[in-house]
């Protein structure tokens, strides 16, 4: 398994066609399993259908305002409906294919979602938070906030897309949605359940070293999953520097 982390912010219809590339490198066995590590430039994306919260509800929830013209708006292949991506977030991009042989088990997408939660509650431990699923809500929740938040789609059972969690991010963005069908309220991040987490928002980026280490937890906690000692190391690219190792 590989870890690119982007530097910068990237924009989120960059962000996928680097994934569907990916996918198909992946599928045909040209690439192993990679996961992608970035930030996003500020966006509200809308995915394929609603998370089941025990209501009947339509299948995509409308924006509860008009959007600022920084924020972008997307449509997306994953599973969930709206939510918002930006600065301080760190968003991860598991590119695994889902043949039992590495991290995703055998064209099991629901086995793979849990495995994927138990790596974010994993990492969210280390912090000093029990994190946990919830069984009619996918994603981390510490309590009754949730932290992080999973959308994943598949093709050619090869995953792609993956999970957000909010550590210094201006949770304000929230309250123009209602995020995979939850009140705004609900949304939290690691500035506020983390004593001494507080960090500026800066001009596009979480401070490094937040970033930095929750990468490596990350890359920690995906190889105890799969059950080997190997270590690793986090190639830091640009965008640019992605694209050609895909050669897009």
């Amino acid at each position: 398994m590989k870890f690119w982390s982007l530097t910068g912010l990237i924009a989120y219809d960059d962000a996928s066609a680097l994934q569907r590339r990916m996918v198909e490198l992946r599928a045909a066995g040209e690439i192993q399993d990679t996961v992608l590590l970035l930030e996003h430039e500020p966006v509200i994306t809308r995915g394929r259908g609603l998370q089941f919260t025990g209501e009947v509800r339509e299948r995509a929830m409308p924006l509860l305002a008009p959007l600022p013209s920084q924020i972008a708006f997307c449509e997306s292949e994953r599973g969930g409906d709206l939510t918002y991506h930006g600065p301080g977030q760190l968003v991860i991009y598991p590119i695994c294919k889902l043949d039992g042989l590495g991290f995703g088990p055998h064209h099991d997408v629901t086995g793979f979602l849990r495995n994927f939660e138990q790596v974010l509650i994993g990492v969210l431990s280390k912090s000093g938070l029990a994190g946990e699923s919830h069984e009619s809500a996918t994603g981390v929740w510490v309590g009754a906030r949730k932290v992080a938040s999973i959308g994943v789609a598949v093709r050619k059972w090869v995953t792609y897309h993956g999970a957000a969690i909010n550590i210094v991010n201006s949770l304000e963005p929230f309250q123009l949605i209602s995020p995979c069908g939850f009140a705004p309220e609900v949304m939290t991040n690691l500035r506020e359940l983390v004593k001494g987490a507080s960090q500026p928002e800066g001009e596009g980026a979480v401070g490094e070293v937040w970033r930095e280490n929750f990468e490596l937890l990350l890359m920690r906690e995906f190889q105890s999953a799969l059950g080997t000692s190997e270590t690793p190391r986090i190639e830091r690219l640009t965008l640019d520097d992605a694209r050609s190792l895909v050669g897009i």
